[in-house]
């Protein structure tokens, strides 16, 4: 299973990708929320994604209404 964490604190991203590869996952990792359209958009096999919902520029709710509309 492949799992693309979303979060603008690199601290949060590097211990759920600890945790998660531990309980052998594949995990992608994006900082934004427009990273993480376009690697949903390039990327059809991620099966779960982990969104923060306060980051900077797009939020985690924006981010997944704009994924909602193509996934």
């Amino acid at each position: 299973m492949r799992i693309l964490i979303v979060d603008d604190e690199s601290d949060i991203r590097r211990i759920l990708r600890i945790l998660l590869e531990k309980a052998n996952y594949e995990v992608i990792e994006a900082q934004d929320g427009l990273t993480a359209i376009e690697c949903i958009k390039n990327d059809r096999s991620i099966d779960l994604c982990i969104m923060d919902v306060m980051m900077p520029n797009m939020s985690g709710i924006e981010a997944t209404a704009a994924i909602r509309g193509f996934s």
